[in-house]
């Protein structure tokens, strides 16, 4: 891309020289040559911009659903607000992060634009990591203990106020309600699927 763009830019100067120097009807052979670049260089800008404006869309994308699925799995039981405390040790349904990660890894996000949004990303990551790690000890510890207490004490850790349910949940509704995945919140086979429906 360098070498491309640097030969179009040599190509251009050279042209724009010749088209200085050259009279008569000949000098609209630079003129038009001069023209060519500026449209290759154009088209090499504008290929770049519509690239990343595309990859940025699969992103949110991606990152809306993962959300949207994290919100299923935390109003469902066993964290389901309401529910009773488990009779039986269980493996407890995980946070997804694949989205999230790929997407702060990446330069999907642009800095200026996205620097509110990748900034509660990151907080919900962290959180949904340390929620993650919570679950896995208290697994480990319900699964070796044989007292029922660990279990309710389990359970009433997740439910209580302020507790680390009740933090994700607000957090995924201010993460779905910010301008960049509430606009990029329908995919086009689901709008086109509602469309049917009417």
């Amino acid at each position: 891309m360098a070498v491309t763009a640097g030969s179009l830019a040599v190509a251009f100067v050279v042209s724009a020289a010749w088209w200085r120097r050259s009279s008569g009807p000949s000098r609209f052979e630079p003129a038009v040559q001069v023209m060519g670049l500026l449209a290759g260089i154009t088209g090499i800008v504008a290929e770049r911009w519509a690239a990343n404006r595309e990859r940025r869309a699969e992103a949110l994308q991606a990152i809306g659903d993962e959300l949207q699925a994290n919100r299923k799995i935390l109003t469902s039981p066993p964290f389901a607000m309401g529910t009773n405390p488990p009779a039986r040790r269980q493996v407890y349904p995980r946070m997804n992060l694949s989205a999230v990660n790929a997407a702060l890894s990446s330069a999907v996000l642009s800095p200026g634009r996205d620097e509110t949004f990748a900034s509660l990303l990151h907080e919900w990551r962290n959180e949904a990591e340390i929620f993650n790690h919570q679950l896995s000890l208290a697994e480990i510890l319900a699964f070796t203990n044989g007292s029922d207490d660990v279990l309710r004490h389990l359970y009433q850790g997740l439910h209580s106020a302020d507790g680390p349910l009740e933090r994700m949940q607000d957090q995924l509704k201010v993460l779905l309600a910010t301008s960049p995945l509430a606009t990029a919140s329908l995919r086009p086979h689901n709008a086109r699927e509602a469309g049917r429906a009417r």
